[in-house]
C-alpha cells in the first residue's frame, strides 16, 4: 500500500496534509501523534470512510477508490461508529463473511471457541476486554492484508492484552500481512512495532525504524559548567528535560565526529541513558524555546 500528498479537510479544519508513506509486508507499523493529531481520521480515509480531498491511496499500484474490490483488502472498525453494537456475535460474523470474500470461518469458530465466546453473545453487553479480543478475531479471520487497528489494547487487562498481541504476532508472521497500529502505550508499541510513524502538524513528520534508529539515536543527561547549553548540542539534538543545569536531550544522529565536539566542550556530566520510543515522541512535541 502507497499513500501520496494525502490531504484530508472536515468543515473548514485542515486535519491531514501532504501524507506520504508506504506500508510492506510483514511489518508492524506503530502510528503515534497527539490527540487530534489526526491519527482516526487518516484510518477512516485509508478505509474509505472518508474521501481524501487530494492524493492517492494506492494497492498494488492500483488506486483504491476506482478499484472497491479492493477494500476487501483492508481491515478496520470504528469503534466510534460502530453500528455492529447492536447484534451478536453470530451476526456479526456473517456481515464480516459477506464483506471479505476470503472470511476464514473455520479459523473464525476456532478462535471464538479457544476464547470462549459463544456466539449468542451480544456485542454491547460483553466487556470491554472481551469486545476487543473478538475484533482481533475478526481482524485475523477476515484474511485482510492490511488491519487498521486504532487503539487495540485500550481498557484491555494484562491477560487479555497478551492474547490479543499473541494473535496480532501469529497473523503478521505469515509474511504476507501487514498492521498499522495508532496506540498512547509507547511501551506497549515498542516491543511489537518494526516502524514508527510520527504525525504532527497534519503531516508525518517522522518514519523511524526501530533497528536503524537503535544504531543511530543516542540519549544523554549532561551538565556544563554554566547553565548556557553549547551551540552544537542545540543545533544537533532535541530537548527531553532541562532543569537547573542539568540537559537531558536525544541525538537522532550521533556520530563519533558529533561526540568529538561535544567531548571538547568539557561537559562535567556526560552520560548515556536507555532510549525509548517514548522519548523520540516527547522530543519531537518537545517545545524548542524551553532549550533557549
Amino acid at each position: 500500500m502507497k499513500i501520496t500528498n494525502l490531504s484530508k479537510k472536515i468543515g473548514q479544519k485542515q486535519i491531514l496534509e501532504n501524507i506520504d508513506f508506504d506500508l510492506a509486508p510483514n511489518e508492524i507499523v506503530g502510528l503515534v501523534g497527539r490527540n487530534g493529531s489526526g491519527k482516526t481520521t487518516l484510518f477512516r480515509t485509508i478505509a474509505g470512510h472518508y474521501l481524501q480531498d487530494t492524493g492517492s491511496i494506492t494497492i498494488d499500484n492500483k488506486p483504491l477508490q476506482q478499484e472497491p474490490a479492493l477494500k476487501a483488502q483492508i481491515f478496520y472498525i470504528d469503534e466510534a461508529d460502530n453500528f455492529l453494537k447492536a447484534y451478536s456475535l453470530k451476526k456479526i460474523n456473517e456481515f464480516y463473511r459477506a464483506a471479505y470474500p476470503t472470511f476464514d470461518q473455520d479459523r473464525f469458530l476456532a478462535l471464538t471457541n479457544e476464547h470462549q465466546l459463544p456466539l449468542h453473545l451480544s456485542y454491547r453487553r460483553m466487556s470491554k476486554g472481551m469486545q476487543g479480543l473478538f475484533q482481533m478475531i475478526l481482524a485475523i479471520s477476515s484474511n485482510a492484508s492490511y488491519l487498521l487497528l486504532d487503539e487495540p489494547f485500550d481498557g484491555l487487562d494484562v491477560i487479555v492484552r497478551k492474547k490479543v498481541i499473541r494473535l496480532l504476532l501469529e497473523y503478521v508472521a505469515d509474511g504476507q500481512r501487514t498492521a498499522i497500529i495508532a496506540s498512547h502505550n509507547l511501551q506497549e508499541l515498542e516491543g511489537i512495532i518494526d516502524r514508527a510513524l510520527l504525525i504532527k502538524g497534519q503531516t508525518i513528520v517522522k518514519d523511524y525504524r526501530l533497528e536503524t534508529m537503535r544504531e543511530t539515536a543516542k540519549k544523554f543527561q549532561m551538565v556544563f559548567k554554566t547553565k548556557k547549553v553549547p551551540q552544537i548540542v542545540k543545533d544537533h539534538s532535541k530537548l527531553i528535560a532541562y532543569q537547573g543545569r542539568v540537559v537531558v536531550v536525544v541525538f537522532e544522529q550521533y556520530t563519533p565526529e558529533l561526540a568529538a565536539k561535544i567531548s571538547a566542550e568539557q561537559p562535567i556530566l556526560f552520560e548515556e541513558l536507555p532510549l525509548s520510543l517514548e522519548d523520540l515522541f516527547e522530543a519531537n512535541l518537545n517545545k524548542e524555546e524551553l532549550y533557549r
